[in-house]
């Protein structure tokens, strides 16, 4: 057992009182959280719901004008890709 003792380093704040009740007042020390005035723990951990959806709605929008945007432009790729393929069918290229 002195073996180990060597080989482990001093701890600072190490507990001297190593009894179950000690021990478990230790850990609901270490859990709980400070409290602040005026705040609540609710806005540590959500956000503003109203700014998230608004933001939500935002990249939504932006998505689907993008979209449309590449749909415009591959219906076009698409109608010209018709014209060259009919262009050939007849024989005019």
């Amino acid at each position: 057992m002195d073996d180990l003792d060597l080989l482990l380093p001093e701890m600072p704040g190490e507990i001297q009182d190593l009894s179950v009740s000690r021990l478990r007042q230790q850990s609901n020390y270490q859990q709980r959280l400070p409290s602040i005035p005026g705040l609540s723990v609710d806005k540590f951990f959500m956000g503003d719901r109203a700014a998230e959806a608004a933001m939500y709605a935002a990249a939504m929008g932006i998505a689907y004008d993008e979209g449309r945007a590449m749909d415009v432009s591959m219906r076009a790729k698409a109608r010209a890709q018709a014209r060259l393929a009919q262009a050939y069918a007849e024989g005019r290229l």
